[in-house]
């Protein structure tokens, strides 16, 4: 059942916020008045193990004049205001002195208590001003944002193990690789009706479906925000809704209190569950060829969710996708494929009974860029870090990491796709891209 959620930005009142029927709740960190919450209100409202996910509403792509670090920031790195919404400037958020204001904002909502950060104007990227200004023109601009949301992510996991990583809009940073694996879940505005509570035409939310059926597949929760009121128009968005596998927030523009008309019979607010370990989540089998050649043998499908999970095959052959989290995953006996969708330190598996020349490990072709098929034998090396430019796939034989490196080039650390075991007999052979 995909996850619940709600955003408020003004009139954010603690005992309304904690006894809202929602599972993931978004707020800002500063009270109408401009004070921040206090940890006691923070964890009354639910930041902590227990109760909902409770995110803390940070603008990465846009700065506000009524925020306390504006003044800070200088005016090389501010772009033009906002037309719809008055004292907010664009920024130039591949400069230090923006990630600098970004890093200290996590440290307040770290020290508050917030379960996680929701980083709304990801999109700030493809506007006339940022391409026109980024280094690197439109491209870097794009780049520049993924590895801001990266930066940060990892920042905070280093200091908080578990903080959640949740954006806004901007599904078409989901096809860069390692992306999927920074990010939680994901909240999407308008995208069956527009703010007008006019109808999306068809394309456009066929469009953004496409893209944001990679983050489902993935593991994380997707959670639109429609502006729309009145019973023909909310029993809309909850059938589509149901016909996507996804959930709604029905809310008013100005997002000022917690809106409840979108609010289904029965619906209550679940534990987050932080810090626990879930049960493994079965995925039926697969019915439908995929319309590339599969080259997985196996045969029953184990699948976890983004939380930490231990998941078991069977005696037979058996494919096992951990997803998000970290994994801890085995195989038994048969010819098992364990299958990866994303990478790096917040998504780095454990398997613990891989088995040379009768187990495989399918890289999923679209994430790690590579020829679908058997890996070929110059995109796979033994050692630390990659050795030539070929090398893309890395297994560590002291550390046991299995690494992906997107260019070979040795020149950044190569990302832990998961680990093996040490001193464990792997090949190219081995190796499947999905």
């Amino acid at each position: 059942m995909p996850k619940t959620g709600m955003y408020v930005l003004q009139g954010v009142t603690p005992s309304q916020i904690a006894a809202a029927p929602f599972d993931v709740k978004v707020i800002d960190i500063y009270n109408d008045a401009g004070q921040t919450f206090t940890p006691a209100e923070v964890k009354q409202m639910g930041g902590g193990p227990g109760s909902a996910l409770l995110l803390g509403y940070f603008s990465i792509g846009e700065a506000e004049t009524y925020r306390d670090y504006f003044k800070t920031i200088p005016a090389a790195a501010l772009g033009p205001e906002n037309p719809q919404w008055k004292g907010n400037y664009e920024v130039a958020f591949w400069t230090p002195e923006w990630k600098a204001v970004a890093t200290a904002y996590i440290d307040r909502m770290l020290a508050a208590g917030y379960d996680g950060v929701y980083f709304d104007v990801v999109d700030e990227y493809q506007t006339s001003w940022a391409k026109s200004h980024a280094p690197g023109g439109a491209a870097g601009a794009e780049q520049a944002m993924v590895d801001l949301i990266k930066y940060l992510g990892d920042y905070a996991e280093a200091k908080h193990p578990g903080f959640k990583v949740w954006v806004n809009n901007a599904e078409e940073l989901l096809t860069h690789p390692g992306y999927l694996g920074t990010i939680d879940g994901m909240f999407k505005e308008n995208l069956f009706y527009t703010d007008g509570g006019q109808k999306q035409p068809a394309a456009e939310t066929s469009y953004s479906m496409g893209l944001l059926q990679k983050a489902i597949d993935a593991g994380k929760d997707v959670i639109s925000i429609e502006y729309v009121t009145g019973a023909q128009k909310v029993a809309d968005v909850h059938a589509l809704d149901d016909k996507y596998g996804i959930s709604s927030y029905v809310a008013h523009l100005d997002l000022n209190g917690v809106d409840t008309e979108g609010v289904r019979p029965g619906q209550v607010m679940h534990d987050d569950a932080l810090g626990a370990v879930q049960p493994p989540v079965p995925a039926p089998p697969l019915t439908t060829p995929p319309v590339q050649p599969d080259p997985l043998p196996a045969q029953k499908v184990v699948a976890g969710d983004a939380s930490d999970n231990r998941l078991k095959g069977t005696s037979g052959d058996d494919i096992i996708k951990g997803l998000g989290g970290h994994d801890r995953l085995t195989g038994l006996s048969g010819a098992d494929t364990f299958v990866f969708q994303e990478y790096g330190r917040k998504n780095s598996d454990t398997i613990t009974d891989f088995k040379h020349g009768t187990d495989h490990i399918g890289l999923d072709h679209a994430v790690f860029q590579l020829a679908q098929g058997e890996l070929s034998p110059d995109a796979f090396w033994v050692g630390s870090k990659a050795h030539d430019a070929n090398d893309r796939v890395i297994y560590n034989k002291t550390s046991g990491d299995l690494l992906y490196d997107p260019d070979g080039s040795g020149s950044a650390a190569p990302q832990v796709i998961a680990n093996i075991g040490a001193n464990m007999k792997i090949d190219y052979h081995d190796i499947l891209s999905i």
